[in-house]
């Protein structure tokens, strides 16, 4: 670029801004709306301010000239508005004109454009010029003279591509920031102006307020220096202005008021708030109390404080009418609250509903909780209610009633029902009628509404109640009864009224208890007890009767209240139900409560003596068997016949209790040594496996018996029948029809066990189980694919216990289902893992207790969904089952092995061999694995039987498309004859103990992927 065109254009700009500071310097009225002549004068300003750029241009050429007329005129379409810019616009455009040259139509159409493109921008933009900003003045500027450059196209084509290189900067750099420039000091020009304006009204206002206002305003120092006051102020205190110069706010003020006023005061100091508003009492000059609402301000100079302007509102009036309308409401309150009345005041105009303390104190809230929520109230009121009272308040608002009154429940928040009274009325209407207040009170009736209740109760349950009820004078004369009177002894009202008690006297009741029963009456004033009557038709009963003596002490009169109820009924139904509750309905015999009553009763005979007695507990043998062979009602016949059996065989001082089912207890007493009760056992054993002749049929049993002595073995009744409990199940534990007495060591046993139940919870709980694997191996190839998964326990101080000692306890107790599942469960992910780690499909065999079967439950269906979220359904499962479960013939077992073969699970026969078998079963069942019991394997060495036996199970099983797997294989003699005789699989110590799954996988695993790799 020439940098003659730079600096050119650099004076240019710089005489524009001198020239915008010269006029900057004077300033003018900038109102919106000027008339024609000085806008007039404006633009002639402007076109010659214009006109003055244009006489120092920059020359390319003959007739080529440039300049930054652009910018004025655009500033002046912008800030001076239309007419002013069109008059510059045409001075501008005439001189262009007169200079001529090829540029004359571009440098015309640059003027008109800058001109027009300044009045539209300030036309369309948002907010007043004085608002506007350098970055928006900059925007303005880069568009202009973007669009004005668009003019160089109308000059030759060969001087517009000299020109544009040399003009490109000045326009879109220089001429903008000259543009941004000089709007920015024009628009602070006019904000200058506007805040002259608004600072000089400010001080109008203020003035005016001042002198004529209706406030008292005070303009004081930081150090309360009165430096003037208004008319207004010295009228409100009747102080001169020259008397209240010489004083000062702390001499005006009450002294509590002050100390207020002294804390904002320091605060407004301290810069911490610019102003603050106090209710203060003044004093007057004539010492009277002005009570006013001050205002506080500051002027502050550099944020330090340098006036105070305070101004005062007379409240006087006010506060005197506030104070006598306080002391009307507190007359009011005291009213009310010594008459214990809520008062309600509704402004229907606002719908405004205040109520007073006492109305809170019903409800049980806070007076301001329910002035601010008044729909508290409405909720409070019972539902069955509110309809009823909002109807009420509706008819009289209408005009349908003189008076609103109604009564109603409310539930308060302590959840406590009352009955409220609510009167009210319509104090005030407009002038068409349309209620504008209405007031009322609320009355709790709570206490009358329960006295109400109470007397209707009493005068039903007197009228319907079951019991006969009668008045008597104090001779006995009937003075009222009851309508259940008339239906016990069968006299009418009219009948039996002024007739004597007497008639309902019968002999079975002797004369002595009739005085005994009227001396109680008149000495204590009550009397209650049995006593038989007679009906009006002969009939004698016993009732309860109960008599009162009511004496009137101001009528000197005395009343009988009798009260009877008919019990023969129960008498005779008690007896009936302490028989039912102390003897067995079936055999006759004393039940386990009279047992337990008969025991405690013998106790403390025996306490001081040196008798001792016996308790044998007696369980029939074999009695289900013939319960559920013969049914329910053999079984009882047998029950009835064993209990006739036991009272032969005992003396009459003794006694047979039946406890329930099977269970028997005889009590012997007075035994001095066990040689008596040796007899007495013998006897009952041999009486009761004596054949019973039940219809066509013949029953055999036993009995197996327990025996405990008193005081020897246990001190309470719970003991005595514990240990014989214990000693029963050791009489039928060493093979039943014997009897057995308890010991110490039973009691050990049975702590030991419920020792071991308790951890076998917990151990379900903490899971300390974990499984061992033996390998199943293939007595053919010797390849290991199958194991059995053996359950151990790792118990937390015992160590490592054996299943065989917990696996009884589990089933009998139930736990076994919890343990089982667990099993199944650690089985199944175990034969996943191999599979996903090792790639070796592996079965595992898992036992399944027969308890298991009958208390399944949903096991199966979660069993199942395991399996088919694992993927195993290649038979990777296989459930060992013992041959007692196919003993039970039922459909059960039956079904469930079958939805185990379609479920992928394989079925194992184990123990076979060793139970009772039947090629029915195996035919029946869906049987995959018979496993030869072990007692025949481990004497294949020696007897040649267990061989035999040994081979017909596998051609049986063969025949019946099972597969053999022998236990207990411990020698290699063994493991060869079972493969010659074509067992299929081979387990126990020659191969391996059971080992943890680590070391299995070490062993077996390894090998196996190994050998499938080759």
């Amino acid at each position: 670029m020439d940098q003659s065109l730079i600096l050119n254009f650099i004076q240019n700009a710089a005489l524009l801004l001198a020239i915008v500071l010269v006029y900057d310097a004077f300033p003018r009225s900038h109102k919106r709306e000027l008339q024609l002549l000085p806008k007039l004068g404006v633009g002639l300003l402007v076109g010659g301010i214009t006109v003055g750029l244009m006489l120092m241009p920059w020359q390319h050429s003959q007739g080529v000239f440039f300049d930054s007329r652009t910018v004025i005129l655009s500033i002046s379409g912008l800030f001076f508005g239309g007419v002013p810019t069109l008059v510059a616009v045409l001075l501008s455009s005439l001189y262009r004109l007169s200079e001529g040259g090829p540029t004359v139509i571009s440098g015309i159409g640059a003027i008109f454009t800058s001109g027009l493109l300044g009045y539209l921008w300030r036309r369309f933009r948002k907010g007043e010029v004085g608002d506007i900003r350098f970055s928006e003045l900059f925007a303005f500027g880069v568009v202009t003279n973007s669009i004005i450059l668009l003019w160089g196209f109308t000059v030759p084509a060969q001087l517009a591509l000299n020109l544009f290189p040399l003009i490109i900067f000045p326009f879109l750099i220089i001429f903008p920031v000259t543009t941004a420039l000089l709007g920015t000091l024009l628009s602070r020009r006019i904000e200058i102006t506007r805040d002259q304006k608004i600072q000089l009204q400010d001080h109008l206002l203020f003035k005016s307020h001042f002198q004529a206002g209706s406030m008292g305003i005070a303009i004081t120092d930081k150090e309360h220096l009165w430096l003037k006051v208004n008319p207004n102020l010295c009228e409100m205190l009747l102080y001169s202005e020259k008397e209240l110069m010489h004083l000062s706010w702390p001499e005006l003020m009450q002294a509590q008021d002050y100390f207020i006023y002294k804390h904002y005061f320091n605060q407004l100091i301290e810069g911490e708030i610019n102003e603050f508003e106090l209710e203060v009492r003044l004093v007057a000059k004539d010492e009277s109390i002005v009570y006013t609402h001050m205002t506080v301000a500051c002027q502050r100079e550099q944020s330090k404080v340098d006036l105070v302007i305070t101004g005062v509102l007379n409240r006087t009036s006010q506060k005197e009418a506030e104070i006598a309308e306080l002391a009307s409401q507190e007359q009011l309150g005291l009213v009310l609250g010594s008459c214990e009345l809520g008062f309600w005041d509704w402004d229907l105009a606002n719908d405004v509903m205040e109520r007073n303390e006492h109305s809170a104190a019903i409800l049980g809230c806070d007076i301001d909780v329910l002035n601010q929520a008044p729909k508290l109230w409405i909720n409070a009121i019972h539902s069955d209610d509110r309809v009823a009272v909002l109807k009420s308040i509706d008819a009289h608002l209408n005009g349908e009633t003189e008076q609103y009154k109604v009564e109603y429940r409310i539930r308060n928040q302590a959840e406590e029902t009352l009955w409220l009274l609510d009167t009210g009325k319509v104090m005030s209407r407009d002038e068409k009628g349309k209620p504008l207040r209405m007031c009322g009170i609320y009355t709790d009736i709570t206490d009358r509404k329960r006295v109400e209740e109470s007397l209707r109760l009493a005068a039903s349950v007197y009228n319907n109640s079951s019991e006969a009820m009668s008045v008597q004078d104090e001779q006995g004369y009937i003075i009222n009864t009851n309508a259940a009177f008339s239906k016990i002894t069968g006299y009418s009202k009219d009948e039996i009224k002024l007739k004597n008690i007497k008639v309902l006297q019968c002999n079975q009741t002797n004369r002595n208890a009739y005085k005994q029963m009227n001396q109680a009456v008149e000495e204590e004033g009550r009397w209650q007890g049995e006593i038989w009557l007679k009906r009006k038709n002969g009939e004698e009963f016993v009732v309860w009767l109960t008599l009162n003596a009511l004496v009137d002490e101001r009528a000197g009169t005395q009343r009988r209240v009798a009260l009877f109820s008919d019990i023969t009924d129960k008498k005779q139904a008690e007896k009936i139900i302490w028989k039912q509750a102390n003897y067995d309905p079936l055999t006759g015999l004393p039940n386990r409560r009279m047992l337990l009553d008969y025991l405690s009763t013998e106790m403390l005979r025996l306490d001081n003596g040196e008798h001792r007695f016996a308790l044998m507990f007696l369980d029939l043998d074999y009695f289900k068997e013939v319960n559920d062979t013969l049914g329910h009602d053999m079984g009882d016949r047998l029950l009835l016949e064993a209990a006739k059996r036991l009272k032969a065989c005992i003396r009459e001082t003794d006694v047979v209790a039946r406890l329930g089912g099977d269970e028997f207890t005889v009590v012997l007493s007075g035994i001095t040594d066990t040689k008596g009760v040796d007899k007495v056992a013998k006897h009952i054993l041999s009486r009761i496996a004596e054949p019973y002749k039940l219809g066509d049929e013949t029953a055999y049993i036993s009995a197996s018996i327990g025996i405990t002595l008193y005081p020897d073995d246990a001190l309470t009744i719970e003991g005595l029948l514990k240990h014989a409990d214990q000693a029963m199940y050791a009489a039928k534990g060493e093979g039943r029809n014997r009897f057995h007495y308890f010991t110490p060591s039973m009691q050990r046993y049975a702590k030991h066990r419920m020792r071991l139940i308790q951890d076998l919870r917990q151990a379900i709980v903490n899971q300390e189980f974990e499984l061992f694997y033996q390998p199943i191996v293939c007595l053919q190839s010797e390849k290991c694919l199958k194991a059995e998964a053996l359950i151990r326990w790792r118990h937390p101080k015992r160590g490592l216990v054996s299943p065989i000692e917990f696996i009884a306890v589990a089933e009998e107790t139930g736990l076994i289902i919890e343990i089982g599942n667990w099993v199944f469960q650690q089985a199944a992910k175990q034969s996943a893992l191999w599979r996903d780690r090792f790639g070796v499909e592996v079965q595992i065999s898992i036992n399944k207790s027969p308890v298991q079967f009958r208390d399944e439950g949903d096991s199966f269906e979660s069993w199942a969904a395991l399996l088919k979220a694992l993927k195993l359904t290649n038979n990777n499962i296989c459930v060992e089952i013992t041959e007692g479960l196919l003993l039970d013939n039922s459909h059960t077992i039956s079904s469930t092995l079958a939805m185990y073969r379609k479920s992928g699970i394989q079925v194992s026969l184990d123990d076979f061999g060793t139970g009772y078998s039947s090629l029915a079963y195996l035919k029946k069942f869906e049987i995959d694995y018979l496993k030869i019991d072990q007692s025949f394997t481990r004497n294949l060495d020696s007897n040649g039987n267990d061989f035999t036996l040994c081979e017909a199970i596998i051609v049986m099983a063969h025949k019946l498309g099972m597969k053999v797997i022998a236990e207990g294989v411990e020698t290699d003699y063994q493991r060869q004859v079972l493969a010659d005789a074509g067992c299929d699989y081979g387990q126990g110590y020659l191969f391996s103990k059971p080992v943890p799954v680590e070391e299995f996988e070490q062993v077996f695993i390894t090998k196996a992927k190994e050998n499938s790799e080759v």
